[in-house]
């Protein structure tokens, strides 16, 4: 709820589909999603990423502005750092969290990728941070499924 306050939007958490052989998985860096590995990156199945414990609202969205083979080089960029710690902190410090953890493989391979990092003032949050916001309001995407639909 805090992230959704500070950061304007509807989204407390992001992550990037990495497969979908066989069941869907999404990479993220993230807190206690998983019990046996906390404060790191990790690699969850659909079914885990948006269970009503974590996630009263979620959304899949396809970026327009990366090609396959950027695509394909942003996975294995974002799988190279599985395990690696979550680290909360502002834009100039060494920062690892859900948002950051994106951003900074995609602007490895695409680096006119432009997003609003936005300042916060509040304790414990102190400096700029890049929000779920910032990606769901990119203008250069396409919603593919949203829940609970809007309208509702």
């Amino acid at each position: 709820m805090i992230i959704n306050q500070l950061g304007g939007g509807e989204f407390s958490h992001i992550g990037m589909v990495i497969s979908v052989e066989d069941e869907i998985k999404i990479i993220h860096a993230t807190t206690d999603d998983d019990g046996n590995n906390i404060n790191q990156v990790i690699i969850s199945t659909l079914a885990e990423f948006i269970t009503p414990e974590l996630a009263q609202k979620y959304a899949i969205a396809r970026p327009n502005f990366i090609s396959d083979t950027q695509f394909e080089q942003i996975i294995a960029e974002l799988v190279s750092k599985q395990g690696a710690p979550f680290i909360l902190a502002p834009r100039d410090k060494e920062h690892l969290y859900c948002t950051t953890f994106l951003y900074d493989a995609i602007i490895k391979f695409q680096p006119n990728f432009k997003v609003e990092w936005k300042y916060a003032n509040f304790p414990l949050l102190n400096g700029v941070y890049l929000f779920p916001s910032a990606f769901a309001n990119h203008e250069n995407i396409s919603w593919i499924y949203r829940y609970p639909e809007e309208n509702q």
